[in-house]
């Protein structure tokens, strides 16, 4: 009897797979701001190979960018511009510790359209980009109107040729 019970309880370990403990950005949460990434957290570790995520807009584009990181029980999959005010679905699929598919899904919304996501140190957006690029040019055009003066400067104090 005690061996039938070992078999089943050890039967119940192996048949477990990897259940999502949480998202983010929480499942059913909303939000002004866009986030910059989704991050998925399971109760055991998953496999990066076939681990796939997708962030679908409320008009059904996926904004998911990049590769999707898998570090122990963490999934994070970086997201790019979320433009679309609305509901935005997460769909994932991992592979469990004891190789079985793992579908998970969840939701999040973002009130407010117009906000384009931003990575820290990434790259700027067209927003930021012509920013930089307007203090570029003013910057060069004063260093061109000083060489321009330092050259006739120098070229006044020239003696004279005889």
């Amino acid at each position: 009897m005690a061996s039938l019970l070992a078999l089943v309880v050890s039967t119940g370990v192996a048949a477990a797979h990897a259940k999502l403990e949480s998202m983010t950005p929480a499942d059913g949460s909303s939000m002004a701001a866009p986030p910059t990434k989704v991050v998925l957290t399971f109760n055991e570790p998953v496999g990066s190979n076939g681990t796939q995520v997708q962030v679908k807009s409320p008009s059904g584009k996926n904004v998911a960018t990049g590769d999707v990181q898998v570090i122990d029980n963490t999934v994070t999959q970086p997201v790019g511009a979320m433009v679309d005010a609305g509901r935005y679905q997460v769909d994932a699929r991992v592979v469990s510790a004891d190789g079985h598919p793992i579908t998970v899904s969840g939701s999040f919304s973002v009130t407010h359209a117009g906000h384009p996501a931003t990575q820290p140190g990434g790259t700027p957006t067209a927003s930021q980009d012509s920013g930089s690029n307007t203090v570029t040019i003013v910057a060069l055009c004063l260093v061109m109107l000083v060489v321009v003066a330092l050259a006739i400067v120098i070229v006044r104090r020239r003696p004279a040729s005889q």
